[in-house]
């Protein structure tokens, strides 16, 4: 069995594009306040990341900066974007146009020796990392429960460079680009 099978036939390392899940940033003095009144629980620790009840993410970026992602499933955001703007206090939302590539599978993490210095085995679970893969500035939120899941962010005018560079490398280990809707029955199942 080469480096890019496993056991049950499926590539040992896959590649998809998220970029279409909702994103949303806020920030202020009351920005922790506002989501925790809407029910979404907040990591202490700054670069530290909670899981949203219905699917997808928040993280603590900053003192008072949020950026939250929905999962496939999940409509958490969109209803508090439209919340907002109607908060009488002091906070803000921030655009957020990030790319996002999620890497999974076995050798996800050979993905990451060749394009980041980052030892993401020396970095604490649930915490995002601010580096650059092969040479672009990107977060990385490294995800290690079942699989490694390596989901990647990076400016849009680099996301085609990126994406381009990533899916040689998989490609050369023997994996595959698969899609959303693969990507999260394998992560399920």
């Amino acid at each position: 069995m080469g480096i890019g099978d496993s056991a049950a036939g499926e590539a040992a390392v896959s590649i998809c594009d998220v970029s279409g899940l909702r994103k949303l940033g806020v920030k202020g003095g009351d920005a922790e306040d506002w989501l925790s009144n809407n029910g979404i629980y907040i990591p202490a620790e700054t670069l530290g990341v909670a899981k949203l009840s219905a699917g997808g993410f928040v993280a603590r970026i900053g003192e008072g900066e949020f950026f939250l992602e929905d999962g496939v499933d999940s409509a958490t955001l969109p209803h508090l974007a439209s919340q907002i703007d109607d908060f009488d206090g002091e906070m803000y939302g921030v655009e957020h146009q990030e790319a996002t590539i999620v890497l999974s599978g076995p050798h996800s993490h050979e993905v990451m020796r060749q394009t980041c210095g980052v030892d993401f085995n020396s970095i604490a679970p649930d915490q995002i990392v601010f580096t650059r893969v092969a040479g672009v500035s990107c977060s990385v939120l490294p995800d290690r429960d079942a699989e490694p899941v390596y989901r990647v962010w990076v400016d849009p005018s680099y996301a085609v460079y990126l994406w381009e560079t990533l899916v040689e490398i998989v490609e050369d280990l023997g994996g595959a680009v698969v899609g959303a809707d693969r990507l999260y029955s394998q992560l399920r199942g």
